[in-house]
């Protein structure tokens, strides 16, 4: 069985355990990190939460 090493934590996971999309670019990173990474890119433009998504910051308000 083989594991990888998320970059981001440093754990070790099964493929199905990492970033589908991150792994076919060649990084390794779980998808706990993914979504951590992604929320805190979302608090960072967004504080208050005041859109959807990062479309919907794009297109109304960034």
């Amino acid at each position: 069985m083989n594991v990888y090493k998320c970059e981001e934590c440093g754990e070790k996971f099964k493929k199905e355990q990492l970033d589908p999309e991150l792994f076919n670019e060649g990084e390794i990173c779980c998808k706990n990190c993914t979504e951590f990474l992604l929320e805190s890119g979302r608090d960072f433009v967004d504080p208050d939460h005041n859109y959807d998504s990062f479309e919907d910051w794009e297109e109304n308000g960034g």
